[in-house]
């Protein structure tokens, strides 16, 4: 008979020396036994596998070095991605157990310290340690210090911090910024760029793992050289910074109206681990999303390039699924995307890369009657974000905003807006139409075609925040040294870092720094509030939520020449230099004490109004630069606060252009009245016909009924396209 022995680690069957014929019988049943026992043990069975580790808890905001107000400190939270996990951390140096303190919401950190923590979780074994050392610093700023940091047009500065300075009794001065945080605008939601195939490609596969973690840092973190990201926009499909032309449903251009075949599968190589890794780094990253095409078979064209959206029933109900599909597959990859748009550039059909014409009365009937009942159907909470294109085309987004049933439709949040053409102003103008819904600025590429990028970042970024508009993107946040990979399209665009085909090695764009004076100073969930614009100097201003509750204020010398000017907050200010061509961010804390006045003898600023009806700022080739208010027709007005002429004035100028040449109607008066657009009369200036929209004249005029403190409307009177107006004082 056969002898079974079980050895460790093997198993031997051993015969005896002779078997005769009666033993072969069994030999079928001893190698199936052997069978059972390798498959199956010797006796009993092998021990399950251990469970794998519960992920590690992180922390918001991220370890690092922090300067929080006042009876305003550090408030810490932890968070685990394994589902229903219990944290349990300590503040001692000791190691953390399940008998050290549960966490149950925000950790107050008031002085340097490092925070323990591990995860236990059911269907897990506990967590590795996670530590994160908080230190704690002296404020940024007070009522009393101001931080500031500094870009210069020669790039010898970048983003780079000064000496602090101290406010002291405002003393005034006539080249004076005023900043009043009694004055609210609109809330910011952030700051940032778009993660293109491209992008995504070059980050995640191209340069190295530890180039990628500090980029990342720099990118998302406000940490040491951090500019703090807070928003990105994720193209749905190919766009032209793209290595092929793909969606997420192509089928060989066969129809699949039921999205059988729909997958994610591109982007989870690269574009979901690297939105999975920022939204680590920074937890209150908003995130939009954009087809640039839909697949090929839903289109006129049958391709991803050129064509519309097919008019039948079953293709615009299947174009609505791929939304929900796409934000229901994002969302089970831990990424919730908080707004869409229809189309990117509806009005621009190219030829070399993926696009879709879409008219604004498609894009209402296809909202109205497919994608706003399929959100709501699949009960996901995401955004739309109508239009998307340039700021020369405002009658699009209001045909379809004439739609009372789209107008007042909680799913639309606001209107996206690309800085290509046209003027950020007519975002003021929509928001005095529409005062419920957001202005979103989702694209404006630098690139090789801008003189002068910092200039330009500066002056645009402003101008746009000056104009209600909640968030600011540039493009493409990577690409490589020849401004790819792209399937088309731009091919001299500049993305906010530069990966090295070939090395892998990281730069650090111009975009990343101007970008970087508001991103890391400006915090989602603060005001933009009150400033004026002085002569040379324009500004935004902001008050950053609680806890931080910093304030910030950037100001670019958009002049030849360097300009000193005085920034007055309250009762408070302080005096600062800047070069020509140079920007600045200041920071500080505290609380206003008191308001502001306006010299009347002094320039007044035509884009320093706290409110307009009518009117639109652009940039100015005037003396000194800055923004001249536009686009003006009978009674479109400005309003100036708190204007001071003390005991009377008796003569205004004013500087005006004209173009009889192209449609203006010159001769037209701009007249200013007391406290109300039909108040006191105070005086008028004839606009002349200088011969363009930017040939300056000073036109003068007499002035009398005016003493003490009052707000200023300006008034244009007359037709239609009276002029530009771009500063005033009296005398």
């Amino acid at each position: 008979m056969y002898n079974v022995v079980c050895l460790e680690p093997e198993i031997t069957i051993m015969e005896p020396a002779s078997m005769d014929a009666r033993t072969t019988a069994f030999r079928g049943a001893a190698l199936l036994l052997t069978m059972a026992m390798l498959l199956g043990g010797c006796g009993s069975s092998s021990p399950p596998p251990p469970p794998p580790a519960a992920p590690a808890p992180t922390f918001w905001p991220v370890p690092g070095t922090y300067s929080p107000s006042p009876g305003a400190p550090l408030s810490v939270t932890l968070a685990d991605a394994a589902a229903g996990a219990t944290i349990y951390y300590t503040m001692d140096g000791t190691s953390p157990t399940t008998s050290s303190a549960p966490f149950s919401g925000p950790i107050t950190v008031a002085s340097t310290t490092t925070i323990q923590a591990i995860a236990v979780s059911a269907g897990y074994s506990q967590s590795g340690i996670a530590t994160g050392p908080f230190t704690i610093t002296p404020q940024i700023g007070s009522a009393t210090l101001v931080s500031v940091v500094v870009t210069t047009t020669d790039q010898t500065r970048l983003l780079a911090p000064q000496s602090s300075m101290s406010f002291s009794t405002a003393g005034g001065g006539n080249n004076v910024v005023f900043v009043d945080e009694t004055e609210v605008y609109q809330q910011i939601e952030g700051f940032g760029a778009a993660i293109t195939d491209s992008a995504a490609y070059l980050l995640m596969e191209v340069t190295t793992p530890s180039a990628l973690s500090s980029t990342m840092n720099d990118l998302f973190t406000r940490q040491g050289n951090g500019i703090g990201i807070s928003f990105l926009r994720n193209p749905m499909g190919a766009s032209d910074l793209a290595r092929s032309a793909y969606s997420y449903d192509d089928n060989g251009g066969q129809p699949d109206l039921n999205l059988t075949i729909f997958s994610i599968a591109h982007d989870r190589a690269d574009i979901v681990p690297l939105i999975q890794h920022a939204r680590q780094l920074n937890p209150q990253l908003k995130i939009m999303a954009t087809p640039w095409s839909p697949p090929g078979w839903m289109k006129s064209s049958s391709s991803m390039i050129g064509g519309s959206l097919l008019t039948d029933a079953a293709t615009r109900s299947a174009f609505a699924n791929y939304f929900v599909q796409y934000l229901q597959a994002y969302g089970k990859a831990g990424i919730p995307i908080d707004y869409v748009s229809l189309q990117n550039e509806p009005l621009n059909v190219p030829a070399d890369y993926p696009g879709m014409s879409m008219d604004a009365a498609t894009q209402a009937a296809i909202l109205k009657d497919y994608v706003l009942p399929a959100l709501a159907t699949s009960g996901v909470s995401t955004k739309v974000l109508i239009y998307d294109h340039n700021w020369d085309q405002p009658g699009y987004p209001q045909a379809i905003l004439a739609d009372p049933a789209l107008r007042s439709s909680g799913q639309i949040a606001g209107i996206a807006w690309h800085g290509y053409a046209g003027t950020p102003g007519v975002m003021t103008a929509l928001n005095n139409l529409y005062p419920n819904l957001g202005n979103y600025e989702t694209e404006l590429s630098g690139g090789a075609w801008v003189p002068n990028q910092i200039k330009g970042d500066f002056e645009g970024i402003t101008q746009v925040m000056r104009n209600w508009a909640k968030s600011y993107l540039k493009w493409s946040l990577a690409l490589d040294q020849n401004h790819g990979p792209h399937t088309g399209g731009c091919g001299n665009c500049n993305p906010l870092v530069t990966v090295n085909s070939a090395s892998g090695a990281i730069t650090y764009n111009v975009d990343y720094y101007t970008l970087g004076h508001f991103s890391k100073f400006v915090l989602p969930g603060a005001h933009r509030v009150y400033s004026s614009n002085a002569n040379g100097i324009v500004s935004a201003a902001f008050v950053n939520p609680a806890p931080d509750n910093s304030r910030a204020l950037v100001a670019y010398n958009d002049s030849s020449t360097t300009q000193t000017f005085v920034v007055q907050w309250g009762t408070q200010a302080f005096t600062y230099t800047l070069p020509s061509l140079a920007g600045a961010t200041f920071i500080w804390r505290g609380t206003q004490s008191g308001g502001y006045t306006v010299s009347a003898n002094s320039q007044i600023q035509a884009s320093s109004y706290n409110s307009t009806s009518g009117l639109q700022t652009e940039l100015t080739s005037d003396t000194n630069g800055g923004y001249d208010l536009g686009y003006s027709n009978n009674a479109s007005y400005a309003v100036y606060k708190n204007v001071d002429f003390g005991a009377g004035i008796s003569g205004v100028s004013a500087r005006v252009a004209c173009d009889p040449g192209n449609g203006g109607n010159c001769g037209g008066a701009l007249e200013f009245h007391l406290d109300s657009a039909a108040g006191t009369f105070v005086c008028s200036v004839t606009i002349p016909a200088t011969g363009g929209w930017q040939t300056w004249q000073t036109a003068t005029g007499k002035a009398a009924g005016a003493s003490g403190v009052h707000d200023v409307y300006a008034v244009f009177k007359g037709a239609t396209s009276l002029g530009n107006f771009n500063w005033f004082k009296f005398n």
